[in-house]
């Protein structure tokens, strides 16, 4: 395995992460899953990766996303997840909302079991492109294996399943 790297966002590492996350979909050949608190759909970054995750589920790849329900500050639904969904059901990737009353803010991508991509970087275009954010490119095939199984505890994760 080789060491942590990490991915930043800083000056000169503008579409550091983007660049990182489409050579881990575009790498994998068995699964794809992913947690993420915010997608912004747009025609730029954001837009491609998500076009990519379509490709790999289009190409046979289990392809899974857990996207944040949640509520605003108002107790009202939050509608961040509306669009991400929408996009990514019509393009036959498997998305999963959480629960209401629980917020999963992780933003993390498993690719085959064995490399993950987690930090602070949400999918919208002020996080690959101005904002000071940092992640970390791991491939630890232990550490994929207890956050796939993190991630199947979410309600609605396993087809068929609780």
């Amino acid at each position: 395995a080789a060491p942590p790297r990490p991915v930043g966002g800083d000056d000169g590492e503008e579409l550091a992460y983007p660049r990182e996350a489409r050579r881990l979909i575009d790498g994998a050949h068995e699964r794809l899953w992913m947690a993420m608190y915010v997608i912004r759909v747009d025609d730029g970054p954001v837009g491609g990766l998500l076009q990519a995750l379509a490709d790999a589920a289009a190409r046979g790849v289990d392809v899974r996303v857990c996207l944040d329900r949640g509520s605003g500050f108002d107790g009202e639904p939050d509608p961040k997840h509306e669009s991400p969904a929408a996009w990514l059901s019509a393009h036959g990737v498997r998305v999963v909302l959480d629960e209401e009353r629980r917020t999963t803010h992780a933003k993390v991508l498993i690719a085959d079991g064995r490399r993950i991509l987690s930090g602070s970087h949400n999918w919208t275009r002020s996080a690959f492109m101005s904002n000071r954010e940092l992640s970390w490119l791991v491939e630890d095939p232990r550490a994929a294996r207890r956050l796939e199984a993190w991630l199947g505890e979410v309600p609605g994760w396993h087809p068929g399943g609780p």
